[in-house]
């Protein structure tokens, strides 16, 4: 079996990883940690100006240290960083790989309790268009707040 991960940050998908290395403890599956940059040149031309090669080598960073820490656990693991449309890009690498079930984080939105929210598009669109099965993994919204912050300052570093 193999698992994969949509992965953003150490942070905001470490609930997300454990989930699937939960599940992938019990039926011995391989995970596979997925990392789509959007590419500048379809954001906008402000961001193919100002864009360079940081965010795809943080994330292969991180990506590569996740790995190594699951691998240290004994879990069958790998990671891909790609750049293009997130979304389909996710959609798209999980079926290249065969995968048998597609990890995501959700955030807690608070307020009335609607599955599918404004807030979480890439959620939206995966429910909606992803054919194989999915595991939505609900994140506080003030652990995500924290983690967004501590990000925002390790950018500015």
């Amino acid at each position: 079996m193999k698992y994969v991960v949509a992965f953003s940050s150490p942070k905001r998908s470490s609930k997300t990883i454990e989930t699937a290395v939960s599940q992938a403890r019990s039926t011995d599956a391989e995970i596979v940690l997925v990392r789509l940059i959007p590419d500048p040149g379809k954001v906008g031309i402000v961001a193919q100006l100002i864009s360079s090669d940081r965010p795809l080598d943080k994330a292969r960073m991180q990506i590569d240290q996740c790995v190594e820490d699951l691998k240290a656990r004994g879990i069958k693991a790998s990671g891909i960083v790609k750049m293009g449309e997130v979304a389909q890009g996710i959609i798209d690498t999980a079926k290249e790989l065969g995968a048998d079930m597609l990890y995501v984080g959700t955030t807690s939105v608070g307020g009335r309790q609607f599955f599918m929210m404004k807030k979480d598009p890439i959620v939206h669109y995966l429910v909606e268009h992803c054919p194989i099965s999915l595991c939505l993994v609900r994140h506080d919204i003030s652990l995500e707040s924290t983690v967004e912050h501590d990000e925002e300052v390790e950018l500015g570093e």
